[in-house]
């Protein structure tokens, strides 16, 4: 089985405020359909996000990168991350048989310029799961828009299959009130995965991880893990330092 890795993305550290860093793996799949993304604004704010396509396909490789890039810099430009998830439909849907394919989707959204402590804002459609991460325990943020997690919230027993039966996505999403929709005050990092990666590791492994590994090396500690753990799908893993920055005070100058 041939494994293709897609390199380790990150972002310049030196001289911004919350980092983000991502790994991704294809697996034994024949396309990688994961996708990660993030967009940096003029004035600092930013987003991030994980796409996850439907199904092992070009159209579902195409449609995963078209939502991931276009939510971030519409989250950006728009400031609200549900609107992020829209703007990402309107894309497929604009385009048509060009972009054919659909995708599960979550977006991150940072507090804009002078409000560092303000919540982050998290947006999802479909199976793409989020965390927070406070320094001492790993916080789930997002619920599956699948029908096995319906099923289950109806104490209905549930067949392995449907797990990965999306109810909602990008392309189907018809309004702002199928969108998952989450404030998380001052976290430490966001943890974003595909279920490639959260469906073969259970919390207390998971937190166990993210609880012992470095944010930089975190992605792609949780790529390798999944796989170790037999994962069949694409895995991808981005994180993001949300720690808050105290803005900058000018040093005086002497005359």
């Amino acid at each position: 089985m041939s494994v293709a890795v897609v390199a380790d993305r990150r972002e310049d550290a030196a001289a911004e405020a919350h980092p983000w860093w991502s790994a991704s793996e294809r697996g034994p799949r024949r396309h990688q359909a994961d996708a990660a993304a993030g967009f940096r604004g003029r004035d600092g704010r930013i987003a991030v996000a994980v796409a996850d396509g439907v199904g092992d396909s070009s159209a579902a490789a195409t449609a995963a990168r078209a939502a991931a890039d276009h939510a971030v810099r519409a989250a950006v430009l728009d400031g609200r991350a549900d609107l992020a998830v829209l703007a990402a439909r309107d894309v497929l849907l604009a385009a048509g048989c060009s972009l054919a394919g659909d995708a599960a989707l979550t977006v991150a959204l940072g507090p804009g310029p002078g409000s560092v402590r303000a919540p982050w804002a998290v947006a999802w459609v479909g199976d793409c799961r989020a965390w927070s991460w406070d320094g001492r325990a790993l916080h789930p943020l997002t619920h599956d828009h699948t029908v096995a997690a319906e099923m289950r919230a109806a104490g209905v027993v549930v067949a392995p299959r449907l797990e990965h039966v999306l109810t909602t996505s990008v392309r189907t999403v018809r309004g702002a009130t199928e969108i998952g929709l989450t404030a998380v005050p001052a976290p430490t990092a966001l943890v974003l995965a595909s279920d490639g990666v959260h469906r073969r590791l259970d919390p207390a492994r998971l937190a166990g991880v993210v609880a012992h590994v470095p944010a930089p090396a975190l992605p792609r500690t949780l790529v390798d893990t999944a796989r170790s753990a037999g994962t069949t799908d694409n895995a991808t893993a981005l994180v993001v330092d949300t720690r808050a920055v105290a803005p900058a005070i000018p040093v005086p100058r002497r005359p």
